[in-house]
C-alpha cells in the first residue's frame, strides 16, 4: 500500500484506540438513580420540580433540538471518607446548567450554581474545559436537580467522580482530542502544501474544511472558553454556535468543489447549491439572536446532505467507482454522528465523542480522495511536460530540417549558377571553341559531382547504405583514387607496409575520395599534395591511419569548429564548385565503418587524418 493510503488508515487506528483506552477510564460513579422532568414551558420553579413526578433515564440524556428545559434528578452516594464529589458534566457545548443542591444547614434551602458556555471560565465552579459542580453529599444520599436549557442539542452525561478520578477522565479525554487536532492540522498543512504546489482550488477549499474542523473542535471540547477566559455572558455560546454553522457552510463548500471534478449531474450539485444557501439562513438567524432556529435548521441540513452528496457521487462520470464507496463511507459516517444529536436514538458515553469519529473518517476519506486526485494532476503534470518537450523537440526539428532545406536549395541555386552559364554559353555557340567544351565538360561533370554528394549524404541519413565487407589494400586503394583523378602528378604518396583489413571498400573508396577531391580543388597548385598511410593503434585495437596534407590556395584555412558541418565552405572555397557535403559526408561514412576523421591543421598546412580498423 501507498504511505499516503497507510496515513490516513494509521491515524483512524490511532483515533480508535484513544476512543476505546478514553472510554475505559473506569471510576466509581456515586450516582445511585436517574430521572427526568421535561418543562416545556420552561417556567417551573424548583419547589414546583420537586412536587413533580420523574420518569426514569439512562446514564446519557438524549432529547435532541427543543425548546423544553429539562431537569434531571440524581440521588448520590457519599464516598466512604465523606469527602467531597465532582458532578462532572457532558458535553461542553450546553448554553445553561443549573444545580440545585440542598443545603448544608438543617432547615436551609436550595443552593444554586450555573455553568455552561454561556458562563465565561473565571466565573466557572470548576476550573476545566468539562463542565461540572464541587458537590458533598450527606449520609445516606442526597437528592440533586440537574436544570439544562440549551440551544444546542439536549444531551446531557453527568458522572459524581472522586476529584482525582475527574481529573485523570480529563487527562485522557484532552489526551484523546490532542491527538484528534494533531491528525486535523497535518492534514492541513498537507492541502496548504499541495494547494501551493499544484493551485488547484479544491485543495485551497479543502484546507479551509480542516480550518473549520479545527475552530469546531475547539469550540464544542470547551477550549474556546480558555481563549476567551473573561468575556462577556453569552459570548462563547454566540461563538460556538457561529462557529458550527461555518464549518458546514465549509465542509459543504469542499465537497460542491471536488464533487464538480467527476462530473455529476448538474441538477445534482444544483440542489446542493440550495444546501449551502440554505447555511446562510441559519446565520441570519444566528444574527437575530435566534441560536435554537439556526442550530436546528444546520442539523437539518447535514443530515439532508448525506444522501444528497452520495446520490452526486452515484452520477458522477468518473471514477464512479471509488467516488461511491468513498460518499457512501461518508454518508454513514455522518448519520451515525447526527442521529443522537437529534434524539432519535438512546446515547451512551462513546456517542459524546462520535463527531470526532465522523471528522476523522471524513478527513480520512477526503485525504485518499485528494491523495488520488493530487497523484493523477502530477502524472497529467509529468506527462504534459513530456508532450511540451515532444512538442519542442519536434519544432526544434521542424525548424533545423527548414533551415536544412533552405540551406540545400541555397547551396544548389548558387553552386548550380555558374556551371550552368558555362553550359548555356557552349549550347548559344555555334561552334564552340575547344577550351569552352572544356569548360562546359567540367561544368557538367561539377554539377554530376555535387548532385551525387546529396544522394549520398541522404542515403547516409536514412540509414541506406549498407556496408558490405570485403577484404582491402588500402594502398591500392589509394593509388586508385589518385590515378581516377586528372592531376596524379600532383600526389606524393607514401604508404608503409600495411596489414590487409576487413572494410566496406566502396564506402572507404568515396571517403578517401572525398578528401583527395577536396584537397585537389582548394590546395596551392604549386606545391604537392601529401599522402601517408601507416598503422597506427588506437585504443588497443590496430589500424591504419591514411594523412592527406596541403598547403592551401586561395580558399585558405577552414574553421576548425565548422569544417565537419554540412553545407559549410569557408567563404574562399566559393570561387569553386562545391556542395559543402563533402566532409560531412566523410565523417558520417568513417563512424560507419568504425572508425574516424579529425582536421589537424599546422601552421602553414591544411591536414586530414582518418583511421580504419583492421
Amino acid at each position: 500500500m501507498r504511505p499516503r493510503i497507510l496515513l490516513p488508515i494509521l491515524c483512524i487506528l490511532v483515533w480508535l484506540s484513544g476512543c476505546t483506552v478514553a472510554t475505559g477510564v473506569r471510576a466509581s460513579d456515586y450516582i445511585a438513580s436517574r430521572a427526568v422532568l421535561e418543562d416545556r414551558s420552561g417556567k417551573l420553579t424548583i419547589e414546583q420540580v420537586i412536587a413533580a413526578e420523574f420518569q426514569p433515564v439512562g446514564k446519557i440524556l438524549s432529547k435532541g433540538y427543543t425548546d423544553s428545559a429539562h431537569w434531571l434528578r440524581i440521588t448520590v452516594k457519599p464516598p466512604s471518607d465523606s469527602g467531597e464529589l465532582v458532578l462532572r458534566i457532558r458535553p461542553t457545548f450546553l448554553d445553561e446548567v443549573t444545580l440545585y443542591a440542598p443545603g448544608v444547614a438543617a432547615g436551609a434551602g436550595m443552593e444554586i450554581a450555573i455553568t455552561g458556555d454561556q458562563t465565561p471560565f473565571m466565573l466557572r465552579e470548576r476550573a476545566s474545559v468539562t463542565l461540572g459542580f464541587q458537590i458533598k453529599p450527606a449520609w445516606p444520599e442526597s437528592t440533586y436537580y440537574l436544570r439544562i436549557k440549551t440551544s444546542s442539542s439536549s444531551i446531557l452525561n453527568v458522572e459524581a467522580l472522586d476529584p482525582s478520578a475527574a481529573a485523570l477522565k480529563d487527562a485522557w479525554l484532552g489526551l484523546f482530542q490532542t491527538i484528534f487536532l494533531a491528525f486535523i492540522l497535518s492534514v492541513l498543512l498537507w492541502a496548504i502544501n499541495d494547494y501551493i504546489s499544484s493551485r488547484q482550488s479544491v485543495f485551497a477549499w479543502f484546507a479551509l474544511n480542516q480550518c473549520g474542523y479545527i475552530l469546531y473542535a475547539l469550540a464544542i471540547t470547551g477550549h474556546l472558553a480558555l481563549l476567551v477566559p473573561a468575556s462577556p455572558a453569552g459570548l462563547g455560546d454566540t461563538l460556538t454556535s457561529t462557529i458550527v454553522c461555518l464549518a458546514t457552510l465549509l465542509g459543504l463548500t469542499f465537497h460542491r468543489f471536488l464533487l464538480a471534478l467527476f462530473l455529476p449531474s448538474r441538477l445534482a450539485l444544483h440542489l446542493l447549491d440550495t444546501l449551502i444557501l440554505s447555511v446562510l439562513i441559519a446565520l441570519g438567524a444566528l444574527a437575530m439572536g435566534q441560536p435554537s432556529v439556526a442550530l436546528q435548521v444546520n442539523a437539518w441540513i447535514m443530515l439532508l446532505s448525506a444522501p444528497l452528496v452520495t446520490l452526486i457521487a452515484f452520477t458522477a462520470r468518473q471514477n464512479r467507482r471509488v467516488l461511491r464507496i468513498t460518499y457512501s463511507l461518508l454518508a454513514a459516517s455522518m448519520l451515525f454522528s447526527l442521529i443522537p444529536l437529534l434524539g432519535w436514538s438512546n446515547a451512551v458515553e462513546w456517542t459524546l465523542n462520535v463527531w470526532m469519529f465522523h471528522s476523522v473518517t471524513s478527513t480520512g476519506l477526503m485525504l485518499l480522495l485528494l491523495s488520488m486526485r493530487s497523484r493523477q494532476l502530477k502524472r497529467d503534470g509529468l506527462q504534459a511536460a513530456l508532450q511540451l518537450e515532444l512538442t519542442q523537440i519536434e519544432l526544434v526539428s521542424e525548424r533545423r530540417q527548414r533551415e536544412d532545406q533552405n540551406r540545400f536549395m541555397a547551396m544548389l541555386s548558387h553552386e548550380f549558377k555558374t556551371p550552368l552559364s558555362v553550359i548555356r554559353i557552349a549550347l548559344g555557340m555555334k561552334v564552340p571553341t575547344a577550351t569552352v567544351q572544356r569548360h562546359a565538360q567540367q561544368s557538367v561533370a561539377d554539377l554530376d559531382a555535387v548532385v551525387e554528394r546529396c544522394l549520398q549524404v541522404d542515403q547516409l541519413e536514412h540509414h541506406r547504405l549498407a556496408s558490405r565487407q570485403h577484404v582491402c589494400q588500402v594502398a591500392d586503394l589509394l593509388i586508385s583514387v589518385c590515378d581516377s583523378t586528372a592531376a596524379r602528378q600532383r600526389f606524393m604518396l607514401r604508404a608503409q607496409a600495411l596489414p590487409i583489413i576487413t572494410t566496406d571498400t566502396l564506402l572507404l573508396h568515396v571517403a578517401l575520395g572525398n578528401l583527395i577531391d577536396n584537397a585537389l580543388k582548394y590546395a596551392d597548385t604549386n606545391h604537392p599534395i601529401y599522402i601517408d598511410a601507416c598503422q597506427f593503434e588506437q585504443q588497443e585495437r590496430g589500424g591504419i591511419l591514411v594523412s592527406i596534407a596541403n598547403v592551401p590556395g586561395r580558399a585558405g584555412m577552414p574553421d576548425p569548429q565548422r569544417v565537419f558541418e554540412k553545407y559549410y565552405r569557408s567563404p574562399g572555397a566559393y570561387r569553386k564548385t562545391g556542395s559543402g557535403l563533402g566532409l560531412y559526408l566523410v565523417r558520417g561514412l568513417l563512424e560507419q565503418l568504425g572508425g574516424w576523421v579529425r582536421y589537424s591543421p599546422s601552421f602553414n598546412k591544411v591536414r586530414f587524418e582518418l583511421w580504419i580498423p583492421c
